[in-house]
């Protein structure tokens, strides 16, 4: 099926070109030497110029020249070789649409036809697949943005959280020492309070015995007094 399509493709179709070409209303007044003339002969050359180059594989200058003689002679054999380039080309949508264009406007049933239909089928096919990637690959790029965004948002809340947790640490330690040299302070004063009050206590004891000693009678002599 591959030999036929390509004998198709390198023989079949420049024939039915040359042909149309040839046999076209516009060929026909080829006697006509004005203008028209050297539009045909214009849309033969860049003809001739698609084929050389779809034979050397230049497929983007194929195409260009094809498209080029269908705008000077509007004939729909231009559209089936403008759809081969971009099948070559890897451009499925496109070719199918050339190729769709081709079957709907030749006049008749075309003989390559049913080459036509399958290649049609074909690319359509592609087109799907290609589609079906392509959405894949959105899908796929939308999710990794996602995954990045949650990657970034998580890493900036880690940062916060690393600095509340360092803010912390250095005001923990300044507010334990403030605390200490409270503490520090009020057990000085506690210890200065004890030690005062156990002075005080000493002379309150020793200023009673004093008193005590000073205001305590004096004990009777136990001698017989002399009598005189």
């Amino acid at each position: 099926m591959s030999s036929t399509r390509s004998l198709t493709e390198r023989f079949v179709l420049p024939v039915l070109v040359a042909l149309a070409l040839v046999f076209s209303p516009l060929a026909a007044r080829a006697a006509d030497l004005n203008a028209g003339g050297d539009v045909e002969a214009q849309a033969r050359a860049r003809f001739a110029q698609g084929n050389l180059s779809y034979d050397l594989a230049e497929f983007n200058k194929a195409l260009d020249a094809y498209s080029d003689a269908y705008r000077l002679m509007p004939l729909p054999g231009f559209l089936f070789n403008i759809a081969q380039c971009h099948r070559q080309l890897g451009n499925p949508e496109r070719a199918a649409f050339f190729y769709r264009r081709y079957l709907t406007l030749s006049k008749g049933e075309p003989r390559n036809a049913e080459l036509a239909r399958e290649l049609l089928a074909e690319m359509d096919a592609a087109a799907r697949k290609e589609q079906e990637r392509r959405m894949a690959r959105e899908a796929t790029a939308r999710d990794q943005a996602r995954a990045a965004a949650l990657k970034a948002q998580a890493e900036a809340t880690a940062a916060r959280r690393v600095q509340d947790s360092e803010r912390k640490r250095v005001l923990v330690p300044r507010a334990s020492a403030a605390e200490a040299k409270t503490a520090v302070k009020g057990e000085s004063l506690t210890k200065k309070w004890w030690v005062w009050a156990g002075a005080g206590a000493v002379a309150l004891i020793a200023g009673g015995t004093i008193a005590y000693v000073a205001t305590a009678p004096q004990p009777r002599p136990t001698t017989l007094g002399t009598v005189h």
